[in-house]
């Protein structure tokens, strides 16, 4: 839709929407940021684990290296879960701006139609 053919009703119909999805984003975030949490706690258990194995010999670097191949799914899950929380926390910055923009279109708009006599 062209931004120049809105009118107020479409307006507020879009702010209507973003704010709605802003909502559902914001009540979201939260279980993704306990998803990251809990997807981080369980790498870092499993990184220590497999790094005090006794199976595990050798110098420190070569234990550390070894932990480090067996828990690459637990730092893959950790980091995506991340990832994924950081991306939702972009989307809801990027509602926000929307709903700015959408405030200060309609503010224009009703400014345009009290200058030509109009009714706002």
């Amino acid at each position: 839709m062209n931004e120049q053919a809105w009118t107020p009703n479409q307006i507020a119909l879009r702010l209507s929407k973003l704010s709605r999805e802003l909502d559902a984003q914001t009540s979201q975030i939260e279980a993704l940021d306990v998803a990251a949490v809990t997807a981080r706690h369980s790498y870092e258990l499993a990184f220590a684990r497999a790094f005090l194995n006794p199976e595990n010999q050798g110098s420190v670097d070569a234990r550390k290296q070894m932990a480090t191949l067996q828990t690459a799914d637990e730092r893959l899950a950790a980091e995506t879960a991340e990832a994924v929380l950081r991306a939702a926390r972009t989307r809801i910055g990027t509602l926000k701006t929307q709903i700015e923009t959408g405030r200060s279109l309609n503010a224009l708009m009703r400014a345009e139609i009290s200058l030509a006599g109009g009714q706002p």
